[in-house]
């Protein structure tokens, strides 16, 4: 007797509005244009993701000063960097660890650092380099109230970014690597629970330029 195999076709609709859900070959989440909302395939169920929008003069400037900008996706998890010396487990302690000379802000120094995965597709380096940049300058961004039109195609889930995580805070300490050549027996990152946020870019000469953060793709 032949094997027998049950397929089900899933709807990709919004389960709160009833529009067809945006998705291409390579999504893991999609986004919902009717209502906003996005959602991760999750056996048979369509799962709500939150995802916050960071402010920016595509979504937040006054009605006639708005422009076109495109919004690019990250993955952003609180973590713990442990080495031999101990554990960084704020901002302080991390910042201190990778040699950076920047203060943090003291209503966020004694808090967890956060590392910044991007979620969308990219080359390797390009993923490495906008993350360790990100996970670095440990930007504080705004929650915008708006949505916007297009978010660049989330390929990422949040077991994919985790991954990444790792090396990206590795790519952080490339000094203390230098020096230390024990660091990495006992490097290790911690990850709490992910969140995902979108990121305002401009178009430049076919590149995505970053203003606030003088960050390229």
């Amino acid at each position: 007797m032949a094997d027998r195999h049950d397929l089900r076709v899933i709807p990709l609709r919004c389960p709160d509005c009833g529009a067809g859900l945006s998705a291409t070959g390579a999504d893991v989440i999609f986004p919902c244009q009717g209502c906003g909302t996005f959602r991760e395939l999750e056996g048979e169920t369509l799962v709500l993701r939150q995802v916050v929008h960071a402010a920016g003069p595509d979504l937040d400037a006054p009605p006639g000063a708005r422009r076109t900008m495109a919004r690019l996706p990250f993955w952003v998890f609180p973590f713990r960097a442990v080495n031999a010396g101990g554990e960084a487990a704020t901002l302080r302690d991390y910042l201190s660890l990778t040699g950076a000379i920047m203060t943090p802000d003291p209503a966020r120094a004694e808090k967890p650092p956060f590392v910044f995965v991007p979620a969308f597709a990219a080359r390797p380096a390009s993923i490495l380099r906008a993350g360790r940049l990100l996970t670095l300058r440990a930007p504080a961004f705004g929650r915008s109230a708006g949505s916007p039109a297009a978010v660049a195609p989330i390929v990422f889930r949040e077991a994919d970014a985790l991954t990444l995580a790792e090396p990206v805070v590795l790519a952080t300490v490339a000094g203390e690597r230098r020096g230390n050549q024990r660091f990495l027996e006992a490097f290790l990152v911690r990850c709490g629970t992910g969140r995902l946020i979108t990121i305002p870019f401009d178009l430049r000469d076919g590149r995505l330029f970053q203003p606030d953060l003088d960050l390229e793709m």
